[in-house]
């Protein structure tokens, strides 16, 4: 799930709680476009009596999970309670980065890095992020993705 404007997206899912004092709010869907571990605002509660929590994005494999920082009053809730709130994003949807060296050997090979999908995206850019820049083994990863993509033109 991604937002259709940067800023506020609106979150559903159950509210969790850990060991007896930890409350996590369990997103429905898991949020893409958005690097895990920074912070927003989740707004719990309606128009009338809004409730503005600080959390931390945690964004794992198949689930986000927002956890709030510490030192705030916690709203009381039941464990499994569901929410309807709205998270506010200061810092926005962050698009992949495309590399230089890979954007480099894309468009020699004719690829538009732009007709990708933002998940195939980042799917191709975290694997090739795992190698070091000038590395061989970057290097192969790189022609690796090309000939893949060059393949299903």
């Amino acid at each position: 799930m991604a937002p259709a404007r940067t800023g506020d997206l609106q979150v559903h899912g159950t509210q969790q709680e850990r060991r007896g004092r930890t409350h996590l709010f369990v997103l429905d869907e898991r949020l893409t476009g958005h690097a895990t571990f920074l912070t927003a605002t989740l707004v719990l509660g309606d128009a009338t009596a809004p409730c503005p929590l600080q959390v931390r994005i945690l964004t794992f494999d198949d689930v986000t999970v927002l956890s709030p920082l510490p030192g705030q009053e916690l709203p009381t809730a039941r464990d499994g309670q569901a929410f309807t709130s709205m998270l506010m994003l200061p810092h926005g949807w962050r698009p992949p980065v495309i590399p230089e060296d890979f954007a480099r050997a894309a468009a020699a090979a004719g690829i538009d890095t732009d007709a990708w999908s933002e998940p195939e995206a980042r799917h191709l850019l975290t694997f090739l992020g795992k190698a070091r820049e000038s590395s061989p083994v970057r290097v192969q990863r790189i022609k690796a993705i090309i000939t893949a993509l060059s393949e299903t033109r």
